[in-house]
C-alpha cells in the first residue's frame, strides 16, 4: 500500500515501531574483535524509515537528519508502549496537506508519572529505494521530551 494513499497511521505506526526498538551502542574495546554482537534495531529503523537526506523540526528547532535520530532517542528514554493511544485526525492542528503529506498525534503516560505526554507529528513523504521514507519531520510537544 503506498503512503500516499494509505492514512496517516503509517507515520504513527513508524514512530511507534521506532520508539519501541531497543537502541544498542557497544562501548571501544581497544580493537579487539568482539564477533557478532546484539542488533541496533533503532538505527536499522530508522534507516528504513528516513531519506538520506532527511531533516526536520523538534519543537521549533531546525535539525538535520544526526539531530532527528538524536532527538528521538531522546523521546525513546521517556516513551512507554505500554500506555500509548494514538490520535489520527487529519486537519486538526492546521497542517498542509498534500498527496505526501501525514499527521499523526500520540499521547501516553511516561512510566512513574502521572501527566500524559502528547507528541504532534507531520512528515514528508518521498520515494527512495523503491519505497517510502520520510524526507521532513515535524514534531511538537514537551521540548524536554527531545534533549539529548
Amino acid at each position: 500500500m503506498s503512503v500516499a494513499t494509505s492514512s496517516n497511521l503509517w507515520l504513527s505506526n513508524c514512530l511507534c515501531d521506532l520508539m519501541a526498538s531497543p537502541h544498542v551502542t557497544v562501548p571501544p574495546h581497544g580493537g579487539m574483535p568482539l564477533g557478532p554482537g546484539p542488533m541496533d534495531v533503532f538505527s536499522t529503523r530508522f534507516d528504513q524509515y528516513f531519506k538520506q537526506d532527511a531533516r526536520g523540526t523538534l519543537c521549533g528547532r531546525p535539525v538535520d537528519r544526526r539531530g532527528l535520530k538524536s532527538g528521538l532517542l531522546a523521546l525513546q528514554k521517556r516513551w512507554n508502549p505500554e500506555a500509548i493511544k494514538v490520535l489520527n485526525e487529519p486537519g486538526v492542528h492546521g497542517f498542509p496537506f498534500g498527496q505526501s503529506m501525514l499527521t499523526a498525534e500520540v499521547e501516553w503516560t511516561p512510566r512513574g508519572s502521572a501527566v500524559p505526554e502528547v507528541v504532534m507529528a507531520e512528515a514528508s513523504i518521498g520515494e527512495e529505494g523503491g519505497h517510502e521514507q520520510i524526507r521532513f519531520l515535524k514534531m511538537e510537544g514537551n521540548s524536554a521530551l527531545f534533549r539529548v
